[in-house]
């Protein structure tokens, strides 16, 4: 009944039930209320906004957040202010409020640390690096991620879910979608085994977004139809107005005009009941689409005047880009050309600052490659330089002047554009290499090194040939990271990184699997082959002495050996090699196991 006890457990119900969780805390709060506990009443209001945000309830879960702040200000809870300053930072994210989004959040990392509350604080920390995302400062994201990644590890499923959703959500915004679905994937398979619907449902719908994002719309479609029926299990109103929003656009992409019309119109009344500005204004653009789709120009003008007026309360430029577009194209389709123009103009000036943010994110040195789609944008680019000719051709009472600025402003997009694209091509060359480094020992890191053990398998198989897979782990690591530090502990894996690189035949790769441990990965490798490379990496480990340890400190590790066979995946593979890593650990270190 003590909900400070038990909240982070009721919290994974309310996710499930969220309507029953509304009632239950409400005859709590009038316990809690009528025996003057304060503590438990502003804990029974934090879960509370919270069943109504999973409900899609936003003005209610406004009201609970604001009656529990009061009641833990007046017990000096500081798990309550957290919980609550943590719902209200979504409440403001939902209504593209930023500036009051980042205030809140910054009060809520606040009251965790001073909790004590480890967890908590990385809950707090994960949530400010979304508000980062939000804002467009994906750099300012990726270091909060990167810092709780080093520094802080959890094994709560909410937060590993939490961390890997908004990874994967920040590579799907620079186009790295083939690495935003491994990660949303993950967050998903946790989401499911351990957390409840409500969860499942976002990552279902993530998960469709970044299908819908790598040109999949078949599975995108499969999962925002998942989430849609999850919504509406669990009544969250919002959820399914987010997901028929979603599966609109896949409408109006294949011109299906009147579903797409059908499910907006049953999505828009939510987003305004629930006062979400940014997804009703792009609610309305969609329509846009559908009524100039369909020459409604006039219906097509009505919902254009209303997203203008949304639109221009947020500060999101690529909504105001769009917006321009739309307006655009709806004057070139009344033949007002000057003003077709002129909006036009604005949509490219909204655009470069668009790419401008992107250029400034300063991703390129922790971020995978950007799937530029270098064709298509040149296509794009030659289609609005045709209908810029085509509007001279139509009009041909307009001036010379404006024919000069088409052409001026049509070079001016295909400059600006092109050197874009040519910086995001070189930059491309080397965001892959630097998204599968370890940063401590710029060694391939586990994403890299188990990558390359599956092609190896597949490349195995067809070309018959041999391939074998080692594990290897350091002994007494814990002792040296005790004794001489964790500095002294890093300087030991950069030197066994440095070593491995040099003692490994050239077709032979190795990474860091985490903490001390390391695969290595050989084509056509014999018994004796395996020998003395251990035993090479022994001598020159040891060789000189390494800064932080004793000068006479012998440094040893274990390493189990295994060929693959035909049927092998990486994961039976791996598990058998590390079998007989614990072998030679049982035996006493410092040894090479080898197995079939």
């Amino acid at each position: 009944m003590v909900m400070a006890q038990e909240w982070q457990q009721q919290r994974v119900e309310a996710s499930s039930n969220p309507d029953v969780w509304i009632e239950k805390t409400s005859e709590l709060i009038e316990q809690y209320d009528n025996q003057r506990q304060f503590e438990e009443l502003a804990m029974a209001y934090a879960l509370q906004a919270e069943a109504y945000r999973y409900s899609g309830k936003e003005s209610e879960a406004q009201r609970a957040i604001q009656e529990g702040l009061r009641f833990a200000e007046l017990a000096e809870s500081k798990i309550a202010k957290t919980l609550l300053k943590m719902n209200q930072t979504w409440y403001f994210l939902q209504r593209g409020k930023l500036r009051q989004a980042n205030t809140s959040i910054v009060y809520a990392i606040e009251y965790a640390k001073a909790s004590g509350n480890k967890d908590l604080q990385i809950e707090a920390e994960i949530l400010h690096a979304q508000v980062m995302q939000n804002t467009g400062d994906i750099a300012r994201a990726l270091q909060i991620l990167e810092q709780l990644n080093r520094s802080a590890y959890t094994a709560r499923p909410r937060l590993q879910m939490e961390f890997h959703a908004l990874i994967g959500s920040i590579y799907m915004d620079v186009g790295a979608n083939d690495i935003a679905l491994a990660h949303i994937q993950d967050a998903l398979d946790i989401s499911r085994e351990h957390l409840g619907e409500w969860d499942v449902s976002v990552l279902e719908y993530n998960l469709a977004r970044a299908y819908q994002a790598a040109g999949n719309d078949n599975q995108a479609e499969q999962h925002f139809k998942a989430a849609l029926e999850i919504s509406e299990a669990i009544n969250d109103d919002l959820g399914v107005a987010y997901a028929l929003f979603q599966m609109a656009s896949i409408d109006i992409a294949d011109k299906d005009y009147q579903q797409a019309l059908t499910r907006l119109n049953e999505a828009l009344p939510q987003f305004k009941s629930a006062a979400a500005h940014p997804m009703e204004a792009q609610s309305r653009l969609s329509m846009v689409s559908v009524y100039l789709g369909t020459d409604k120009l006039d219906n097509a003008l009505s919902q254009l005047e209303a997203a203008t007026s949304i639109i221009n309360t947020l500060t999101n430029d690529e909504l105001h880009q769009t917006l321009h577009e739309h307006w655009s194209d709806y004057y070139q389709r009344i033949g007002n050309y000057e003003a077709a123009l002129k909006h036009y103009k604005m949509s490219v000036n909204f655009m470069q600052k668009v790419q401008q943010q992107t250029r400034d994110k300063q991703v390129q040195e922790i971020m995978v490659r950007l799937e530029i789609k270098e064709q298509e944008t040149t296509n794009e680019l030659l289609k609005k330089e045709n209908e810029l000719q085509q509007l001279e051709l139509q009009e041909q009472q307009t001036s010379y002047y404006l024919l000069i600025w088409i052409i001026i402003s049509g070079f001016l997009v295909v400059i600006i554009v092109s050197a874009f694209l040519y910086q995001q091509w070189k930059a491309r060359k080397n965001f892959a290499e630097l998204a599968l480094k370890d940063d401590l020992t710029n060694a391939p890191n586990r994403r890299a090194i188990v990558r390359i053990c599956k092609k190896g398998l597949e490349q195995a198989q067809e070309q018959q040939r041999q391939l074998a897979l080692a594990v290897v782990d350091f002994d007494y690591f814990k002792t040296i990271n005790d004794q001489f530090g964790h500095d002294v502990g890093d300087n030991v894996l950069k030197r066994f990184a440095a070593v491995a690189k040099q003692s490994l035949r050239n077709h032979d790769s190795f990474g860091r699997l985490g903490g001390e441990e390391w695969l290595m990965v050989f084509f056509d490798a014999s018994k004796e082959d395996a020998k003395n490379i251990f035993e090479r990496i022994t001598e020159e480990l040891n060789k000189s002495p390494i800064d932080g340890l004793p000068n006479d400190y012998r440094v040893t590790f274990s390493m189990g050996f295994t060929n693959a066979h035909p049927d092998d995946s990486f994961d039976s593979l791996y598990k058998r090699a590390d079998k007989v890593l614990f072998e030679a650990k049982d035996k006493g270190r410092e040894r090479l196991i080898i197995t079939d």
